[in-house]
């Protein structure tokens, strides 16, 4: 199982399940179709029980972070 973990000096995986899971709710086929029950592993996110939904899960929040590392070089 891929997890995104928390990594110093980037978005939190909460601040990004945030993003994540309002894109989902204000997209009317998403939200028809994405459940969003998630696994949590002693109290603390560990991914989306369905399978699609984690899957859509990983490719965002790897997204966020790639964003985040290109709007980093861009400043530097």
């Amino acid at each position: 199982m891929i997890q995104i973990k928390d990594r110093p000096g980037c978005i939190t995986v909460a601040e990004m399940r945030s993003h994540f899971e309002t894109s989902i709710n204000s997209t009317p086929v998403f939200k028809a179709n994405t459940p969003l029950a998630t696994v949590e592993v002693n109290g603390v996110f560990s991914h989306y029980a369905d399978p699609n939904t984690d899957t859509m899960w990983l490719g965002f929040a790897l997204g966020m972070r790639a964003a985040e590392r290109v709007n980093a070089a861009r400043a530097a």
